[in-house]
């Protein structure tokens, strides 16, 4: 597995590129912000996340969606034997993963450049699988969960944290108002591109709540395990594992 950073894939897909256009240009305040912007709780989420895992270490796991690298920091930092191999389609942000991994040719670990729906690696090939805050981007969310499914090996473990459909509850009101006025506001003073978290509110309208995205894991090839709800449903973690 190459440690460096691979060419963009520059997939034809519109939302596809509408999203790594965006995360493209916001990389270089994208860490900060989301400490201000969850008030640092979103490592609890990840650490907690890491906690899951039940597979046997050292292991090879695939971050995927990984941006600048926090969950497979946290992975390490819970589970230090482990291989980890990080992707997503944002060049910028696997630049600073790359730096905050110490990825190179002598390292355990890569960073490389991959499109979730079409991923360059072997058939089951890792031992598990995280995703944090990616799978609500992907242009066809099937396409997405089969390829999971491809690259893990039986019994191989999917945790994915991310943010979806609101529900009616206060809780849930609060969260969509926190979503839409809160942080485009903050994103635009900081990053100066509120649009790209005004995507966050609309990307949580747009997509399915989380009865559903269980189901349809489920219906991929996957058992799930638990779940678990954070900061009154504003993010979900779900844990699978492959039949």
């Amino acid at each position: 597995m190459a440690a460096s950073v691979l060419p963009d894939p520059n997939s034809s897909d519109p939302k596809s590129q509408q999203v790594r256009e965006m995360f493209s240009r916001i990389a270089p305040t994208y860490d900060l912000l989301n400490r201000l912007l969850s008030v640092g709780i979103d490592q609890r989420w990840r650490a907690y996340a890491v906690r899951q895992l039940s597979i046997p270490t050292p292991g090879t796991i695939l971050d995927l969606c990984g941006g600048t690298g926090d969950f497979a920091l946290q992975l390490l930092k819970n589970r230090p034997d482990d291989r980890i191999h990080l992707t997503d389609f944002a060049v910028p942000m696997l630049e600073k993963a790359r730096l905050r991994l110490g990825a190179s040719s002598s390292s355990p670990h890569g960073v490389f450049c991959g499109d979730a729906l079409k991923l360059p690696l072997l058939d089951h090939s890792f031992d598990g699988c995280l995703c944090g805050f990616g799978v609500r981007n992907w242009s066809d969310l099937e396409i997405g969960l089969y390829e999971v499914q491809r690259v893990l090996r039986s019994g191989g473990e999917f945790v994915v944290l991310d943010f979806f459909q609101a529900g009616e509850s206060l809780a849930d009101k609060f969260g969509r108002f926190y979503c839409r006025k809160v942080l485009p506001t903050v994103g635009h003073l900081i990053s100066g591109n509120g649009k790209a978290y005004q995507y966050l509110a609309d990307s949580m309208d747009g997509f399915c709540g989380i009865d559903e995205f269980e189901e349809r894991v489920e219906r991929c090839g996957f058992d799930r395990v638990g779940r678990k709800r954070f900061s009154m449903g504003m993010c979900w973690l779900s844990h699978f594992r492959k039949v």
